[in-house]
């Protein structure tokens, strides 16, 4: 499970006879486990509000039916057993996925690799039963055969990709960011302007609520409470947030620890100190932010703020120590640094 950001409702104090203006709100469960929500200033004249929420979840479920990889009948499980080096026909949400995803490899030298898949499931995290002993060094080698986002072509005229070896592509680490995206195509047919939009960890603003502020969106304090750390100042504009974490989603195996987050470097877990990354984008799609959430917080703090620093991407880290959590953040994030709640 992905760590959450927290949509805050602010409180106006109004006078008996005038109640503030709430936003409509639609919310649901995408990919079968992920909280969605949609709050929105107005609803649309073309259609009633059983019928948007409707839309709305239809969209999600279109985008599990692509992108899962627990059922085996999905689009991407179809693509991970095509013949190895023949071109095959994708959707637009699938080129469109698979090519986030390897901007993103290019950009980290690998580091975010959506062909882990093969050493996800090895150390527990994928749908198979937790591992009851660490993964040996041979078991390691094995799986890391099957891994390398260089593997997989893609000819965006064609619309086609093919994989050049065994891979097994799991794009769960954009999901969240393609689920918004489709949740926003929705909206934008009924020409809503101004929203807060998320599936878990990835969230979309745009404009003011109806009592003329803006969204309030927060970090999630890293320790389970479900508290805010830090409020984020965000605008008017079209905002793209993805916080992921590895404090929530870990297993114990032989007595020690291990994030779901695979270094393929490394082909283990993560294991440095840094326990929740959120990144910030303006006119951005979705599922970009949530691949680069991802794939920072696999660098982590020490490695990915360079990184953030030299693309002048926006990034907030959460760093365990000793006395509790210390933020790390790159330049282009200080417009975005709020308060901290007490």
């Amino acid at each position: 499970m992905r760590s959450l950001l927290i949509a805050l409702l602010s409180l106006s104090v109004v006078s008996c006879s005038t109640a503030p203006k709430e936003p409509v709100s639609f919310s649901g469960v995408a990919y079968y486990s992920m909280p969605w929500a949609a709050k929105i200033d107005t609803l649309p004249s073309q259609v009633n509000a059983q019928q948007l929420q409707q839309e709305l979840q239809v969209s999600l479920d279109k985008a599990n039916k692509v992108l899962s990889t627990y059922q085996n009948d999905t689009e991407l499980m179809k693509f991970n057993r095509s013949p190895i080096g023949q071109w095959q026909q994708l959707s637009p949400m699938l080129l469109n996925s698979i090519q986030t995803s390897l901007t993103v490899s290019a950009a980290t030298q690998g580091v975010y690799d959506v062909t882990v898949g093969a050493l996800v499931d090895l150390w527990g995290f994928g749908k198979q039963a937790v591992p009851t002993h660490t993964p040996s060094q041979a078991e390691i080698n094995q799986a890391r055969q099957k891994v390398g986002w260089q593997s997989v072509l893609l000819n965006l005229q064609t619309h086609q990709a093919q994989r050049q070896k065994e891979v097994f592509l799991n794009l769960s680490s954009l999901g969240e960011g393609v689920g918004v995206d489709e949740l926003e195509k929705v909206l934008a047919k009924y020409q809503v302007n101004s929203y807060m939009l998320s599936v878990a960890g990835t969230l979309k603003t745009q404009g003011l609520k109806p009592n003329g502020q803006t969204w309030q969106i927060a970090v999630e304090k890293p320790d389970g409470s479900g508290l805010p750390e830090r409020i984020l100042a965000l605008g008017q504009q079209q905002t793209v947030v993805s916080t992921s974490g590895s404090y929530r989603n870990y297993h114990e195996i032989d007595g020690v620890r291990y994030s779901h987050t695979i270094d393929p470097r490394t082909a283990k877990p993560i294991q440095h100190k840094t326990v929740s990354t959120t990144v910030v984008f303006n006119h951005q799609k979705a599922a970009y932010a949530d691949a680069w959430a991802t794939a920072l917080n696999a660098l982590g703090a020490e490695e990915g703020l360079p990184l953030a620093e030299q693309l002048h991407i926006a990034v907030y880290f959460l760093v365990k120590t000793e006395t509790g959590f210390k933020e790390v953040y790159s330049t282009a994030f200080k417009p975005y640094i709020g308060v901290a709640p007490k």
